[in-house]
């Protein structure tokens, strides 16, 4: 992989202003080359490993974001749901699972719009009293639409 950052550095233009150094990433547009900061300018190598870790952070987020997305995708996956199913039919695969953590990992990796229509169908049509639709409504978070 070529490398994507590169170090800017400059000196400020105000009186008392000195030299700096940020991190920065090249890109073209209209055939020309720009540099475009991607962090605080900085006036010593202490304020520089700051920003650097908190990029390296950023990054490790995004890693982990992306973790989740491929394993929520390989669940959908497994348990054979598509996203052009009703939440009556998704609702049918998930109620028949055993295993809680399944259930709510499946449910959990839906879409935030067809989990919310599988919670309508679950809180309005279900007997919440038993089965899974009782473990449903326990774990149910309204604010988040997920389960917990």
């Amino acid at each position: 992989m070529m490398g994507i950052f590169e170090m800017i550095s400059g000196s400020g233009s105000g009186v008392g202003e000195g030299p700096f150094v940020c991190i920065g990433i090249p890109l073209k547009a209209g055939g020309h080359d720009v540099m475009c900061p991607v962090s605080k300018r900085c006036v010593s190598y202490g304020a520089l490993e700051i920003e650097v870790q908190a990029i390296k952070d950023e990054l490790d987020a995004l890693l982990q974001r992306a973790k989740e997305s491929f394993e929520d995708s390989a669940t959908e996956d497994a348990l054979g749901l598509r996203a052009d199913m009703s939440p009556e039919e998704i609702w049918s695969v998930l109620s028949e699972l055993s295993q809680e953590d399944l259930f709510a990992k499946g449910y959990n990796s839906l879409d935030e719009g067809t989990r919310r229509a599988v919670a309508e169908h679950v809180l309005t049509q279900c007997n919440v009293f038993s089965g899974m639709a009782s473990v449903f409504s326990s774990r149910y978070n309204s604010e988040t639409g997920l389960l917990e």
